[in-house]
């Protein structure tokens, strides 16, 4: 493995990187490999083979329907691997701060997730234009025991715990909170735990508090009706890809493809499916 401050990318930037960027067996929609599976060590098949690490949620990449892989990235990523002839190879993965070390690395060509195009993160890597629009939203129980204070407005975190996957944007965007309020909002990593697993866990009531993308937090709603996630914590904000650094063919190709597609009947199914 490469070591990222003998290339001139010093450790602190690549922290900044994890905390800027967007982005189980409890699952329900998405049976979800081993965490130890998810983190060992992949290489890159070679040739003109695409290498894709893929977050796996349910809007993403899942296995809802079976053993046939769905996900609304996964069903695009796949179409531009189609249509350009390119044999593709996906590796699931649950933290992309792991996949973001595997791009620099030369393990994967692209890292596909739901993250927004930051600019710590633009700072690192070539970002792909907008794939589709999203905000990080408030993840908690309904308030029907009274047991638990519901949360409307970001004011209302003051000394807080929140829940966030490791890498998740929503890292900066609370600690920039707790700094426009001049108070703690107390922010804890998942660990191995995808935003979709952290979700879960407000349902089930190990955490109170979690910060998931809107699109998949909506699904998480839709198998958990106890869960609310009305509160917004962003704005919106492009979600974009992210390609290997020297790869800037790749880059090109993606976004000439993407501006195409995003004009057919296709991209608009693929929209109400998983968006809407």
């Amino acid at each position: 493995m490469k070591n990222i401050d003998k290339n001139g990318i010093l450790t602190g930037l690549f922290v900044l990187l994890i905390l800027a960027m967007s982005t189980m067996g409890l699952l329900r929609r998405c049976n979800t490999p081993q965490p130890s599976r998810l983190t060992e060590r992949y290489h890159h098949p070679g040739g003109d083979t695409l290498a894709v690490a893929i977050e796996m949620s349910p809007l993403t990449y899942n296995f809802a329907h079976g053993d046939s892989a769905a996900g609304f990235d996964y069903e695009i990523i796949s179409d531009f691997a189609a249509d350009r002839g390119i044999p593709v190879t996906f590796r699931p993965v649950t933290r992309l701060d792991h996949a973001f070390q595997g791009l620099y690395d030369g393990e994967y060509d692209i890292v596909v997730a739901a993250m927004p195009a930051t600019g710590a993160l633009k700072k690192v890597f070539p970002l792909t234009d907008a794939v589709y629009l999203d905000k990080q939203v408030l993840v908690q129980r309904r308030d029907s025991d009274g047991t638990h204070t519901h949360i409307s407005s970001q004011e209302q975190l003051r000394g807080d715990t929140v829940w966030v996957a490791e890498g998740s944007p929503a890292m900066t965007r609370l600690r920039n909170i707790s700094f426009e309020l001049g108070d703690s909002i107390h922010v804890r990593g998942g660990g191995d735990r995808s935003a979709e697993h952290l979700g879960i866990m407000v349902a089930l009531g190990e955490i109170r508090h979690a910060v998931v993308g809107e699109a998949v937090a909506r699904r998480l709603a839709d198998d958990y009706p106890n869960l609310d996630v009305e509160t917004p914590i962003s704005f919106n904000q492009f979600q974009t890809w992210a390609v290997a650094l020297s790869d800037s063919t790749l880059l090109r190709s993606i976004n000439e493809w993407l501006d195409a597609f995003k004009k057919t009947e296709r991209y608009r199914r693929l929209c109400d499916e998983y968006l809407d």
